[in-house]
């Protein structure tokens, strides 16, 4: 913010050209000498002021001119002064049509120069009382008298919006700090706004653009730097890389480790329940009782409905329907599903899909979908770790084909034992291709 009265301060009732010098004896008052009007006028006109503020820039010359006229004391001759004030603002608006600011901008802001000048040249002390007012800024270039309250006019238009007319806004604001009061002049204190408009206006500035900071320099203080120190020390980004590596590394080592070793204790548990029936021998020389044939469990209806309905793919070989505790159990052949080591259901599965869900649909209950596969690890190379996975994989595979057939997809759950329910021998090939199907279970009937 411009202020050509910045750093120089008259308490209030002091003559402004008056010092007064404090030591052990106070004397009188000793009045400056005035300066002549001619050596003030002339360096205004020869000075650069830079701002980024085109109006402000242009203006400054004019504005560091009251400043002086207000703070030295000078003797005053009204029309030599009056010429070179209006000159200064005749070039103050060449300057705004050069900038390219808005007519209306250089319009308001002309006023606004031109009735400070009043405002503060006129209530300087002169000889006669109506010296400054024949040749006024007013009377000049708007042919009209001072009147305190264009000023203020102006200044409620601009304020209803701001943004637009910042520049023109912060000239205004150095106005009213360089001592412009116009209709509050000879206003009692209390009764005075002058105070709070010069705050409105302030604030509203700050509101659109943060003020600058108070240092003179943005690098005023010098660098703390210290002498190099050679180290042999590793840079801090090269040990955090390493550690980050080494725990990287120490993770898939322990997860392959951990995977292998449950596989081998799955397959020790599994040994101990062998696949084939286990002979007891009787010590007793009894002749041996017929072995009571189990009665098989009575078939119901549902389970022929089942049976009728996919009649075709039974006949082909690809599925078989039995029971299993209280569930019945659609099985499904791996060779029908997948490729070896795959997860993705082959597209000519996809009407056989259909037809277990018409068949499933009016059943009642849940239904499950559990993988199965053979003793053999997957390959390093694949993307799955465990046959674990690969059998929960293989499931959700199916359940994919499956859901849309059904009304109420959340009848679906999937599942995986992996290699943990053989119903062959995985010592054999052929035992192996059966023990790799997917099972789709659904409660008989009289257990719900």
């Amino acid at each position: 913010m411009f202020d050509p009265g910045v750093g120089r301060h008259t308490p209030p009732g002091w003559a402004s050209g008056t010092v007064i010098y404090q030591g052990a004896d106070l004397g009188a008052a000793a009045p400056t000498p005035a300066i002549e009007q001619t050596v003030l006028l002339g360096p205004t006109d020869t000075v650069k002021y830079a701002a980024a503020n085109p109006i402000l820039a242009a203006a400054a010359p004019v504005l560091m001119l009251l400043g002086q006229l207000r703070l030295m004391p000078v003797e005053r001759q009204a029309e030599p002064l009056a010429q070179h004030v209006a000159d200064a603002i005749e070039k103050f608006d060449r300057t705004m049509e050069k900038t390219g600011v808005p007519e209306e901008d250089a319009r308001i802001a002309k006023f606004a120069l031109c009735e400070t000048a009043d405002d503060l040249i006129g209530n300087l002390p002169w000889p006669k009382n109506d010296d400054w007012a024949q040749n006024g800024m007013l009377r000049q270039f708007f042919h009209t008298e001072v009147t305190g309250t264009g000023f203020y006019e102006a200044l409620n238009t601009i304020l209803a919006n701001p943004e637009t007319h910042y520049d023109l806004l912060e000239l205004m604001h150095a106005c009213l700090s360089l001592g412009f009061e116009g209709q509050y002049r000879g206003v009692r204190r209390e009764d005075n706004n002058l105070e709070r408009v010069r705050r409105d206006v302030y604030e509203t500035l700050r509101y659109f653009r943060a003020r600058a900071g108070e240092d003179i320099s943005p690098r005023w203080q010098g660098l703390a730097a210290t002498m190099a120190q050679p180290s042999a020390r590793l840079p801090l980004w090269v040990v955090a890389a390493a550690a980050t590596a080494l725990l990287t590394a120490a993770f898939f080592a322990l997860r392959v480790f951990i995977t292998n070793e449950g596989d081998a204790a799955a397959g020790e548990l599994l040994a101990l329940n062998p696949s084939t029936p286990v002979a007891i021998e009787r010590a007793s020389v009894a002749p041996l009782a017929e072995p009571v044939k189990a009665t098989p469990p009575a078939t119901t209806a549902q389970i022929d409905r089942i049976r009728s309905a996919l009649a075709k793919e039974v006949e082909g070989g690809g599925l078989t329907i039995g029971t299993k505790g209280n569930f019945i159990v659609v099985e499904i052949n791996n060779a029908l599903l997948f490729q070896s080591g795959r997860a993705e259901a082959k597209p000519e599965f996809q009407p056989i899909a259909a037809d277990i869900a018409a068949a499933l649909q009016p059943e009642p209950g849940q239904i499950r979908i559990v993988g199965h596969t053979d003793n053999v690890k997957p390959r390093k190379s694949s993307p799955f770790k465990s046959n674990f996975d690969l059998s929960v994989a293989r499931a959700k595979a199916v359940e994919t084909m499956m859901a849309p057939k059904f009304s109420d997809p959340s009848r679906l759950t999937v599942d995986g034992k992996g290699e943990d329910e053989p119903i062959a021998d995985n010592a054999t090939p052929e035992g192996r291709a059966k023990n790799r199907r997917v099972d789709v279970m659904i409660p008989r009937e009289e257990t719900l």
